[in-house]
């Protein structure tokens, strides 16, 4: 019955380490939830400030052109 019991004391400190790691692994994974939601906005801000300036650089292209100075 010793055996048993300290079978049963070594279970437990192990499910007390895995409870602990998944805890750790929850917060990184909110963490890196957050981090990639914050890169999408900043790529979409950049996907959007960058058709902007093509709609600009051919804006100017093309009245540059309708001058005749290209």
């Amino acid at each position: 019955s010793n055996d048993l019991e300290r079978r049963i004391d070594d279970l437990m400190t192990i499910n007390k380490k895995h409870q602990q790691q998944n805890g750790d692994l929850m917060k990184d994974n909110i963490f890196y939830k957050k981090k990639a939601e914050h890169y999408q906005i900043m790529s979409d801000q950049l996907k959007k400030e960058l058709e902007e300036l093509k709609r600009k650089t051919v804006g100017m292209l093309t009245e540059y052109r309708n001058k005749g100075d290209v």
